[in-house]
């Protein structure tokens, strides 16, 4: 059983004040977008996924769910955002309607579209021969939404305006998605294959497997009571009850496995479509959030929390964590804290 320690891992886009710690949620927060494989297509076939293990990139004819994420205070929930798709980086300025997506959608795309609306939704891919001599191997996300106070549409009209005003209340998250393994969509891809070439390939580099979401197995939570060590292993969504000024520790922990080993593709100096493949390992990484401001180990501005204070309070504290390998893998787990023998309301 491999334990890590809660690290930072930074968003991909938010509107939030910046008056506070960045770990304190006070308001609603963007916390990450999963995206993993549900349907596999012909080209995923020789991939072998063990049972409890889920794809986190996708080759030609898969189809992708994306999940948002947002991290908020007790009792908020915010409005389901809307999904673009675009061939790269996403930006959205103009007032031209976005087309709709096409299903499935085409590898090569110019231009952006929108996908839909809801906290999870299904991205189709088209095939290897959808691929047109831009693509490289990416495509881009984009989800907007409200924080409860403006909806969905409202925030995507702000984005939309330049200059842009008024995003306070607005969420605004993007992701480059990579599909893979890199080494079957250098092959699968005829586009690709004509582009790179990979200088002296490994002998197993076509038996790479696939990328897979690290797997929490429990959250491990650490004070000490009476002069006593307490320290229980909890579950994603589970209540921890703790007595008011205790230092709580937290220590994620996860499968041997969740640490992937892997081809890493880097060009070849002075030959850009030239690529070298070169054996690597993921090193997986964390940032924690807080429904209440709390007394912290370290640099109270750093959301790199392993330790904080248990406040004397009558209200739930909700702990976020998200988790990220600097591949496509994500996974991510809350956690409410309730205060033993806490104060009454006044």
């Amino acid at each position: 059983m491999r334990i890590a320690m809660v690290v930072g891992v930074g968003l991909l886009g938010a509107c939030v004040p910046n008056d506070h710690p960045s770990w304190l949620v006070d308001h609603p927060i963007p916390w990450g977008i999963v995206a993993s494989v549900v349907e596999p297509g012909g080209y995923s076939s020789e991939l072998v996924v063990p049972a409890d293990r889920v794809r986190a990139s996708a080759l030609p004819l898969d189809t992708l769910e994306l999940q948002w994420l947002t991290a908020t205070p007790p009792g908020v929930t915010v409005p389901p955002p809307i999904w673009f798709v675009c061939p790269g980086d996403c930006s959205l300025p103009g007032d031209d309607p976005v087309p709709a997506c096409p299903f499935p959608l085409p590898l090569g795309r110019r231009e952006n579209c929108r996908l839909g609306e809801g906290e999870r939704i299904r991205l189709s891919l088209g095939g290897a021969y959808t691929a047109d001599e831009f693509f490289r191997g990416y495509i881009g996300v984009l989800g907007v939404t409200g924080d409860g106070t403006v909806d969905a549409e409202t925030c995507l009209q702000r984005l939309r305006t330049i200059p842009r005003t008024d995003l306070e209340q607005c969420l605004v998250q993007k992701r480059l998605l990579e599909l893979g393994p890199r080494s079957r969509l250098l092959t699968a891809v005829p586009t690709l294959a004509n582009i790179y070439t990979v200088e002296d390939p490994p002998a197993d580099l076509a038996d790479e497997p696939p990328d897979f979401h690290p797997v929490l197995t429990g959250i491990r939570v650490r004070y000490v009571r009476l002069g006593d060590l307490v320290d229980q292993l909890v579950q994603s969504g589970d209540t921890v009850h703790v007595p008011a000024g205790r230092f709580v520790f937290l220590q994620l922990q996860y499968t041997d496995d969740s640490e992937q080993s892997y081809y890493a593709f880097s060009t070849v100096s002075g030959e850009p479509n030239h690529l070298q493949a070169t054996p690597d390992v993921e090193s997986i990484r964390f940032r924690t959030a807080i429904s209440s401001l709390v007394e912290v180990r370290g640099d109270p501005d750093n959301d790199m929390l392993t330790g904080w204070r248990m406040p004397d309070e009558s209200e739930p504290i909700l702990v976020y964590f998200y988790m990220s390998d600097q591949r496509q893998g994500r996974a991510f787990a809350t956690l409410r804290f309730v205060v033993e023998d806490a104060s009454p309301a006044p």
